[in-house]
């Protein structure tokens, strides 16, 4: 039974898109923290791409992410916008979600940051690095140092700020050697730390942030037309976005409290969106940069890192399979 749910889920995304009667319109709810990468769901609800499908969409900018894996769990969202790191992380360890697609990729939005004196991620031995473990940035961080030093995280005096926002904040006041931070963190420390500059940004490192939208398991078996709609929502907003890119900062902004459309088009600058054919060229199960890669290796590194419960994602991506 199970895998004929899943089918019936994966041929819905393959089909052309499935709109709710207005008589069947449906109240759904998405949460997401406030960050650029999510915000063309704000142009979806503003260009009425949801209302068009049926749906009543209630967007919640819910800051505390330490509550997701629950509100995803119990359906009190039926839809949930953070990075693919965190998602695979919850869903590893109980959360009851399914995957739909991919948003963005932090293509220079987040980097390490450290004085002047500090010329290499070996340099960084001893020193005092600010970062939020739970942020998705601590993953690009433990992979940059695999990767590109002699170093562990036991070489160097992190402090776990719990904020990535706060890190950022630590390095600018002096208080620290070097921050993992994402913008307008990043931008403002290069510009008024003297000496700053990024060791290695998420450009280096492409496949480490991705942002992505998951469901809750239940709602996508019995709903798999708004699924699809909502998926569908998103493609057109990030459409739009590339078509109409100052209306687009405009409604992008509009749903975050203080923040601008001057302060969404310097993050986009850092960020690439996906829309329906990006989207399909990393569902390729065929290409080695798929999204099954690139979440396997995140789930691997964290099973062996002892912070999940298991590495296998199957049931995961069991709606666009």
């Amino acid at each position: 039974m199970k895998k004929i749910i899943a089918a019936m889920l994966s041929a819905a995304f393959v089909c052309a898109p499935v709109t709710v009667s207005a008589e069947e319109a449906q109240d759904v709810t998405m949460a997401f923290c406030t960050w650029t990468g999510y915000s063309p769901m704000f142009i979806a609800q503003e260009q009425g791409y949801f209302e068009e499908a049926g749906i009543n969409m209630d967007i919640q900018v819910i800051e505390d992410e330490s509550t997701y894996a629950a509100l995803i769990t119990t359906g009190n969202v039926q839809f949930l916008a953070t990075a693919q790191d965190p998602n695979i992380k919850m869903y590893a360890n109980g959360a009851d979600s399914r995957f739909v697609l991919t948003m963005d990729a932090s293509n220079g939005a987040d980097g390490l940051v450290a004085t002047g004196n500090i010329e290499s991620l070996d340099d960084l031995a001893g020193k005092k690095l600010a970062l939020d473990k739970s942020a998705s940035s601590y993953y690009f961080f433990l992979t940059a140092l695999e990767q590109g030093s002699s170093l562990t995280e036991d070489d160097i005096d992190v402090i776990d700020m719990g904020d990535t926002t706060e890190a950022g904040l630590a390095f600018m006041s002096g208080t620290v050697d070097a921050a993992i931070m994402w913008e307008p963190e990043l931008s403002e420390a290069l510009e008024t730390v003297e000496g700053a500059h990024a060791l290695v940004t998420s450009a280096d490192y492409p496949d480490t942030i991705l942002d992505s939208l998951v469901v809750n398991t239940k709602y996508a078996e019995e709903n798999p037309e708004v699924v699809e709609a909502v998926a569908q929502a998103w493609y057109k907003a990030v459409d739009f976005l590339n078509e109409n890119p100052e209306e687009a900062y405009e409604m992008m902004a509009s749903g975050f409290e203080e923040v601008s459309a001057e302060d969404i088009a310097s993050d986009v600058e850092g960020l690439i969106f996906y829309g329906e054919e990006e989207n399909a060229a990393l569902n390729d199960e065929g290409s080695d940069a798929s999204i099954y890669s690139i979440s396997q290796k995140m789930a691997d590194f964290w099973m062996e890192k002892g912070e999940c419960e298991t590495d296998d994602l199957t049931d995961f991506f069991a709606l666009v399979k």
